[in-house]
């Protein structure tokens, strides 16, 4: 039984997903698609540019598989709903079309097969081409009413360097884990359902620069510029026209910015450089509030550097006066602790961003 593109509705997504002849992309880190089967076999085909990377910076995906008891246990009524505790199965898509087994089993069984992008849409992307199945496949039977919630941030948000060690390792995809950042992490213990929009380096006033020898703000590629679009860079890539991203496709109930640590390596405690963030913080906060009017909204920051968490505040402060009816807050992450582990590039690790994450669900609760 093949599944072609004409039918990839009758599979459950999740995330930011761009359709582009006959191909669906699911880029954004944690985004992808599930489905049930009853059966002996899956093949997927998915598609990548492996030709515009090197070796490590090749898009990821990650592969969940859970057996279950029968078709009528599956309502496909959550991301949650028979997450695996197990560790996924990477497929490192280093080829342009790469035919991947999602399940293979001597005699029929009933799973749930969960595939998310564990990469970022920032380097090798991602798109499922064709599926085909050896045996049944069963439609989800509810929808979901969870609490949806939408992240907007950089690597940290991203799952960056998550599986490799400080002064040892350098960044590759194959260390980066979606699964295990403080956002994904967020979500699994709220039950809610979430997209990422995120984006390693990448800030509101500037990206990361090298604080020692660049005098200069890094703006080709800003959050604002980034968020407002189904997936810009794709599109781009593909040659076609960026789509602005549909809000009534994932109407959020809450919205967490953690933008600022990119920008501190610019602001440097410079006053006229401080305040071009408030105010770029404060603009950003209010286009999420005009494209998402029932959305409360979180910004947090702190975990690699504080530098810029009394601006954060100070940005939120200027917009609920202006927006009072709206519900803003702001988190402040404690700074990554050594004994915790430090993953690569001096980014979080598993520990730092679960400590986070059960802070930010238990803020986000409260509400």
């Amino acid at each position: 039984m093949i599944i072609p593109f004409e039918s990839f509705n009758s599979l459950k997504w999740y995330g930011r997903t761009l359709d582009n002849d006959k191909i669906r992309y699911f880029d954004y880190s944690a985004s992808g698609f599930e489905f049930c089967f009853t059966g002996t076999k899956v093949l997927a085909d998915f598609v990548s540019d492996p030709q515009s990377w090197d070796d490590n910076t090749k898009g990821v995906i990650g592969v969940f598989t859970k057996e279950i008891s029968s078709p009528e246990e599956y309502k496909g009524s959550s991301y949650w709903e028979h997450f695996p505790e197990a560790e996924p199965v990477k497929v490192f898509l280093t080829d342009t079309l790469n035919k991947t087994i999602l399940f293979e089993s001597s005699q029929p069984k009933t799973v749930v097969i969960k595939v998310i992008k564990i990469s970022e849409a920032a380097f090798g992307y991602a798109g499922l081409k064709s599926l085909e199945i050896e045996g049944e496949l069963h439609s989800c039977t509810k929808e979901s009413n969870n609490t949806k919630i939408e992240f907007i941030g950089d690597s940290i948000t991203c799952g960056y360097g998550v599986e490799g060690v400080w002064e040892k390792d350098t960044f590759t995809t194959k260390q980066e884990r979606a699964d295990l950042s403080y956002a994904f992490q967020t979500a699994k213990l709220l039950k809610a359902d979430f997209h990422c929009c995120s984006w390693s380096g990448i800030g509101i006033i500037s990206n990361y620069v090298d604080p020692a020898t660049v005098n200069l703000p890094d703006t080709h590629w800003l959050m604002p510029a980034l968020w407002p679009y189904t997936d810009k860079s794709l599109s781009l890539r593909l040659g076609i026209e960026p789509e602005v991203w549909d809000e009534a496709k994932f109407s959020p109930d809450i919205v967490v910015i953690h933008l600022g640590t990119n920008d501190a390596s610019w602001v440097r405690s410079i006053e006229d450089r401080r305040l071009s963030y408030v105010s770029g913080l404060r603009q950003l906060i209010e286009a999420v509030h005009r494209r998402s009017p029932k959305a409360k909204i979180c910004c947090c920051l702190g975990v690699m550097g504080q530098e810029l968490c009394s601006s954060v505040e100070e940005a939120v402060t200027l917009f609920a006066k202006d927006f009072p009816a709206v519900k803003v807050k702001t988190v402040k992450f404690p700074v990554q602790n050594e004994a915790d582990g430090i993953a690569a590039d001096w980014h979080p690790s598993a520990v730092t961003h679960k400590k986070a994450a059960e802070l930010l669900a238990q803020a986000l609760k409260n509400w």
